[in-house]
Formats: C-alpha cells, structure tokens, sequence
C-alpha cells in the first residue's frame, strides 16, 4: 500500500507500508515530486506490479488528510473530520 500526500509546500511526498512510512529513493534521500503525475510515474517505474499511487481522502473544511484511525463522515458527498461537518459546526456555534 502507498499513497501520494501534498506538503504544505505545494511538493508531494509518497509513504508507502502499513505503518505509511517515508519512501526513499536508491541513496536514501527523500524524493518529493512537483506533481501528483510525477509522483505516480516515478513511483511506477519503481514498482511496476504494484496498483497506481493514489491521493488519501482528506477533509473538506481544513484540508487535512486523515490518519488511519481518524474518524471521518460524509456529508454531501464529502469527506469531513466529525467535528467539521457543516452540521456539527452550526450546533457547535448555537451551543456558544
């Protein structure tokens, strides 16, 4: 399992393995990528059999890509962390 995630940056970084650890290029060196695109090709030219480098579902109020034990729903067809769903942000402010 690897996926493709954006840095604040702008540049793309792939973590690959269940634990999503930092991929590495031959020297060691951590290879980040202008482009998603990039990113993909370079990863499968590395690993060929292996199904294409995807982005990780994040949330669409900040942005954020969520962890493998982060709880997530979805509202409107997107993805949002539960504390970020429009409906939890409007009871949240009636609650102020």
């Amino acid at each position: 399992m690897a996926e493709a995630r954006c840095l604040k940056s702008g540049r793309w970084r792939i973590y690959e393995g269940p634990g999503l650890h930092i991929a590495r290029d031959e020297t060691g060196a951590t290879p980040t990528f202008g482009s998603l695109e990039t990113a993909r090709d370079w990863w499968a030219g590395r690993h060929p059999g292996d199904p294409p480098l995807q982005e990780p579902i994040k949330c669409a109020r900040c942005g954020a890509y969520f962890g493998p034990t982060a709880e997530w729903t979805l509202y409107a067809g997107r993805y949002y962390h539960t504390a970020h769903t429009p409906q939890a942000v409007v009871l949240e402010r009636h609650r102020l």
